[in-house]
């Protein structure tokens, strides 16, 4: 079994998201067993790209899944259960057994998600582990949390009232000493201005066909410079081949037990490091999605954030949040939402469609080709900033 292993291929039982089938020239290999693949797939992705902010998240995702397995009887799924499911690297198509021997390799099945997603998750689990729960999150109040109290610059709290025959929803300021400590602001005004907000946001039909075109010249742009890029990451192959037989020298030489634990730990995290220079010259080689299939969603996104938000749950539109506004959104009871700090995305179509700018653009059309050149120009590096991010 351990030569198996170390051939690549998974021999104890199949993790959630995967079942065993018989393949000719493998015998037993790991495969997707849908639907659990695809929504594992999504809530680790969902979780490296920062669509779901927490664990908890996750674990709420996967709670309203029907076919998903859940652990208790009240079809609540263990937090430790979801922390397991994102640190497991056999989902990123690789196996190791360390009791075994057996450093990280590429393993024989297709994985859920790459190697590069799945240190994107480890980043982030390293960098929110003392991060706590929000235990404030309501499908009743989205903005709570988000939007703050323009007098003390906190953020607002939210309840329902009672009246004499039903509940009313406010939000309201939870700071004492503060001047709007406990006035009420009711749900429909606040929401109401934010959804105006969002709604003007949307760009023009014009203006969005210009954006298509930034993204697809950062795409060409980023596809041309595939062999310079694919030289780089050899290089480091090649160094990182040279320091991982410098260290299995000195493990050979070395009797001291703890000397050589510290350089087995060196060993396994440039391995890695290897394994994900190698798993980037082939997704430069041949990208794992086309250029509609990458900007599907961010285009999507950009073209009308309002629409997502009035269809999207409660996670959806707390991912519209982060995604929208970089900063959070101050309120004042008299005037009603300030200025907003807009995310990069919507910063860009501003400063492109503002009139102080040589490259804006009516509303109601493109302009001229000259003005979509230089547009196209000036703004070819942030859309491919975008495309990567």
């Amino acid at each position: 079994m351990r030569a198996r292993t170390q051939n690549g291929y998974w021999v104890f039982q199949a993790p959630v998201g995967y079942r065993y089938d018989r393949t000719g020239g493998h015998g037993k290999i790991l495969v997707r067993d849908e639907p659990k693949a695809s929504i594992l797939q999504e809530a680790l992705e969902g979780y490296a790209s920062g669509r779901f902010e927490t664990q908890v998240e996750v674990k709420r995702f996967l709670e309203r899944q029907p076919s998903w397995p859940k652990d208790l009887p009240n079809g609540e799924i263990r937090n430790q259960r979801v922390y397991e499911l994102l640190t497991r690297v056999i989902y990123a198509g690789y196996v190791e057994v360390p009791n075994w021997g057996v450093s990280l390799r590429e393993g024989k099945h297709e994985g859920l998600i790459s190697l590069a997603t799945f240190e994107k998750i480890q980043d982030r689990l390293q960098s929110t582990a003392k991060a706590p729960a929000r235990k404030d999150i309501s499908a009743d109040f989205p903005l709570r949390g988000f939007v703050l109290c323009n007098d003390c610059g906190k953020p607002l709290t939210a309840c329902w009232s009672k009246g004499k025959n039903q509940k009313y929803p406010y939000y309201l300021c939870p700071t004492k000493g503060c001047e709007s400590y406990r006035k009420s602001i009711k749900r429909d005004r606040l929401e109401g201005e934010f959804e105006e907000l969002l709604s003007r946001l949307e760009p023009s039909r014009g203006l969005f066909e210009l954006v298509r075109a930034m993204f697809r010249d950062a795409w060409d742009m980023r596809a041309g410079q595939a062999s310079e890029a694919v030289a780089g990451l050899k290089s480091s192959i090649r160094t990182l081949d040279k320091q991982i037989d410098q260290l299995l020298d000195r493990i050979v030489e070395t009797g001291n037990a703890s000397v050589v634990r510290a350089y087995e730990k060196k060993v396994a995290k440039l391995e890695r490091e290897k394994a994900l220079a190698e798993e980037s010259i082939v997704d430069i080689g041949k990208p794992r999605h086309t250029f509609e299939e990458s900007f599907e969603h961010a285009l999507k996104f950009l073209s009308s954030p309002w629409k997502i938000w009035k269809n999207a749950d409660i996670i959806g539109r707390k991912t519209v949040l982060r995604l929208a506004f970089s900063q959070p959104l101050p309120y004042c009871r008299k005037e009603g939402l300030r200025t907003p700090d807009l995310a990069f995305p919507f910063k860009a179509l501003a400063g492109i469609s503002t009139p102080k700018s040589e490259m804006a653009h009516p509303r109601d059309g493109v302009g001229s080709l000259l003005d979509q050149r230089l547009a196209r120009k000036s703004w070819k590096f942030q859309a491919l900033n975008i495309s990567m991010g």
